[in-house]
């Protein structure tokens, strides 16, 4: 029984030193929320994390877009304010249907977490926007040309099942290890 509770410390303990690897950085609310109703206008997104992403320059790493739900258009420049542990655009949408926010951040650990969800434009004051879609201006006013970045991609990122081979792999070096030593001290 002593040999097993050995083993079953040290694994515990190799997983517990190598979690931290994989605590990302989550999201923990969005405004509007997922699958809300929003009026037509100048839709601020804001996006709230767990913790600060990582400083940035404007344009670069940490990003929201929106884009059409229907079509995958991103409408505009894919772009972020950053305030803490809060990430934030406007977007002049005018023309009722679905839209998806497709955002991306990085920790501060430097891991890339990506995801999106979805709400729902209707226009009931007839609401015309001059320019659709994200609004991205850097310091200086200047707009960034949505055709010098590459698209957000509308696919959400899944750390789950890379974190769970990691995780088998070290329960199972764990047990290996925990065995030998183990067998050595019974000779």
């Amino acid at each position: 029984m002593r040999k097993t509770s050995i083993s079953v410390f040290i694994c515990l303990g190799l997983v517990a030193i190598a979690s931290p690897a994989y605590a990302h950085n989550q999201l923990i609310s969005t405004s509007p929320t997922d699958g809300s109703t929003v009026e037509a206008g100048s839709v601020n997104i804001d996006l709230t994390f767990e913790e600060d992403p990582l400083t940035l320059p404007f344009g670069e790493g940490n990003l929201i877009a929106i884009a059409n739900a229907d079509t995958g258009e991103q409408l505009g420049a894919a772009c972020a304010t950053q305030d803490g542990t809060h990430l934030s655009t406007t977007a002049n949408l005018d023309t009722p249907g679905d839209y998806k926010v497709l955002w991306r951040q990085v920790s501060d650990d430097g891991h890339v977490v990506s995801g999106e969800f979805k709400f729902t434009l209707v226009n009931t004051t007839g609401y015309k926007a001059d320019v659709v879609g994200n609004q991205c201006f850097d310091e200086t006013g200047k707009a960034l040309d949505v055709a010098t970045q590459k698209p957000l991609s509308t696919k959400t990122s899944n750390n789950f099942i890379p974190g769970m081979f990691w995780a088998i792999g070290i329960i199972i070096l764990g047990s290996v290890i925990g065995g030998f030593i183990i067998r050595r001290r019974q000779r």
